[in-house]
């Protein structure tokens, strides 16, 4: 074993830089403990790769989308099919086997397992690769300028950035309420708010859809299209979203994630079916919940619909589906800018292991401060506060960043 310190020319071994050998030897941080056997499978695997694979390699090596990436890299006792070292990303590609029951399990296992190394990991479907590449590329650049794996500004060996998300509603193509941006050419325009945010250092944006009418779907694919082009940070679509087909078409046309709420509950197979046809990643479960009786129950119609379901129980049930995040808002809370129910999403923090998005509340700067400090919960979103101009985004995250709590500046 070479432990010298000073990493001889490549070229003179007559290596290429991604010899997992060499590698191996020399970046063992790069690969979390991966073994023997785990580095001799991935050798394997180079030699056997799928003509989905092919084509998107031809799009990630030699650094064309400016950084590093690896192809069946070992991690841990994984191997992963495309890994960026420098973003700590990975792509995986899900051919038609991935969705058996059991595979699918096992992939939801995997992956929870590398995300608590601080990876991230997006999935495709073979199918996207081929009919959408532009697209594919455009979620992966997303993924990697996000940066949501940074050090704590007070040290500490790194974690999670926390997420700041507005909330804009939709009806038509055009974003209803008032929206306070100075020099706005036009209020109503999403693309233009959207750019607007992301710009302020929004983290991501989600777009809910409140159209009641049979146009819906072909409304909402042009606006998704018009802000895809626009925008360079993950925005997620809701509403309206009852069957796979919904879901595709959005997908398709450059939304980076999907919300679904009241179809779910009429049809919890959905979240699975939606989970197994385009990857956890890119499903989240929108829940409305009101303390009724002792009991925080799942509500739907803006509060307005009880069901028969606790909360707690139809989240947890969500996770085991296949849902990649939860979208929790507390109707007691939500229009009081009172502060989160920090007490329930706590809670729920604790007895799941996808992110969280806190919702219902927001007031000041400090309700904020305490839903990532007492629940800490992975993304807090709001809308009035910040259509309104009340919480400036550059404000609202160096006051966090005053308080030790990590976000992207």
């Amino acid at each position: 074993m070479n432990n010298d310190k000073t990493k001889p020319n490549l070229k003179n071994w007559g290596l290429i830089d991604d010899d997992l050998d060499f590698l191996q030897v020399n970046e063992p941080k790069m690969f979390y403990g991966a073994s023997n056997i785990i580095f001799e499978n991935a050798k394997k695997l180079r030699n056997t790769v799928t003509d989905a694979e092919k084509l998107l390699w031809e799009h990630l090596k030699e650094k064309k989308l400016g950084v590093k990436f690896r192809r069946q890299h070992p991690i841990s006792s994984f191997i992963a099919d495309f890994y960026c070292h420098e973003k700590k990303l990975i792509i995986e590609l899900d051919g038609s086997i991935h969705n058996i029951k059991e595979i699918f399990e096992n992939d939801l296992e995997r992956q929870a397992a590398i995300e608590a190394f601080g990876i991230k990991v997006i999935r495709f479907k073979n199918e996207e690769i081929y009919k959408n590449i532009d697209i594919v590329l455009n979620k992966i650049n997303k993924a990697m300028q996000a940066e949501q794996f940074i050090v704590p500004p007070l040290g500490g060996g790194g974690g999670l950035s926390k997420r700041i998300i507005p909330c804009l509603d939709v009806k038509d193509g055009r974003t209803v309420k008032g929206v306070n941006f100075v020099d706005l050419r036009d209020a109503g325009d999403p693309v233009e708010l959207a750019a607007q945010y992301a710009q302020q250092g929004a983290d991501e944006l989600v777009f809910l859809d409140i159209t009641a009418t049979h146009e819906r779907r072909k409304t909402m694919i042009e606006m998704v299209k018009s802000v895809a082009r626009q925008l360079n940070i993950p925005f997620t679509i809701g509403g309206g979203i009852t069957e796979i087909a919904d879901a595709e078409a959005l997908l398709n046309a450059g939304a980076d994630k999907i919300s679904i709420n009241s179809a779910a509950v009429r049809n919890p197979k959905l979240i699975e079916e939606l989970a197994k046809a385009f990857g956890v990643q890119f499903v989240v479960l929108a829940v409305d919940t009101k303390y009724v009786d002792g009991k925080n129950m799942v509500h739907l119609n803006g509060g307005r619909l009880i069901t028969e379901l606790e909360t707690e129980n139809w989240i947890k049930q969500a996770e085991d589906l296949g849902a990649g995040e939860i979208l929790l808002t507390s109707m007691d809370h939500d229009g009081t800018k009172a502060g989160f129910d920090c007490g329930l999403l706590g809670r729920i923090n604790q007895m799941i292991n996808i992110p969280i998005i806190a919702s219902g509340g927001a007031g000041s700067m400090e309700h904020f401060t305490e839903v990532f400090q007492k629940a800490n919960v992975d993304a807090a979103l709001a809308a009035s506060v910040f259509h309104y101009g009340e919480i400036l985004i550059p404000d609202l995250k160096k006051e966090l960043r005053g308080h030790g709590i990590p976000v992207r500046l």
